[in-house]
């Protein structure tokens, strides 16, 4: 089976993530896609996570401690729009190492780009804003002000990224098979529901 997980900003959704991993026994994939990505694009894995952060403020950047950048935020920030040979660079990993089987895949847009298949269980993780902006504050220490601005530029860049490249609703539970509110779950309680949701498909 693979699982991909998306998530609105601020979720805590890669400790998530990593527990169902864990739990599972899968392959968990996040950092690892930037080095796939630059071997096909004859890039350095540091250029590809450059592309990403370059145009990131020092603010934006410790906020994103909680939850690490993907190409869909380096849309919202950049002039024009993402390259397109990344996109399919980024398709094209996802897809490898769905190829493998057992595997976690964090953000990418890999719901969309391996969409409704039978060995695919697809993650939203949501939780209402004011309790994102909450859980933000407490685990970066940052301004509340600068928490609510990257929630929203976030939210917006992944919503942007989805609908140009793959002409979908970012967050409609239509294009999910498991919905979570991690507001109303913690991090053990939603890995518990990814793991009881996989055993029931497998």
């Amino acid at each position: 089976m693979i699982v991909t997980i998306s998530n609105e900003y601020g979720t805590g959704a890669l400790a998530v993530a990593e527990r169902a991993a864990r739990a599972l026994g899968y392959r968990y994939v996040d950092r690892q896609l930037p080095v796939v990505v630059a071997k096909r694009l004859r890039i350095t894995p540091e250029e590809v996570e450059a592309s990403e952060d370059s145009r990131r403020t020092l603010g934006e950047r410790l906020v994103d401690s909680l939850e690490r950048a993907t190409p869909e935020t380096a849309q919202a920030s950049a002039a024009e729009p993402l390259d397109e040979e990344l996109v399919a660079a980024v398709a094209a990993a996802v897809r490898e190492y769905a190829a493998k089987g057992n595997c976690v895949i964090v953000g990418r847009g890999a719901f969309a780009i391996l969409g409704a298949r039978p060995d695919v269980l697809r993650v939203f993780m949501h939780a209402p804003r004011e309790w994102r902006v909450a859980h933000v504050v407490e685990s970066t220490h940052e301004r509340r002000d600068l928490a609510e601005g990257e929630i929203d530029r976030v939210d917006r860049a992944r919503a942007a990224y989805v609908r140009q490249w793959y002409g979908l609703t970012f967050g409609d539970a239509r294009n999910y098979d498991l919905c979570i509110d991690t507001s109303r779950l913690d991090a053990a309680q939603s890995a518990a529901s990814i793991v009881a949701a996989v055993q029931a498909r497998a």
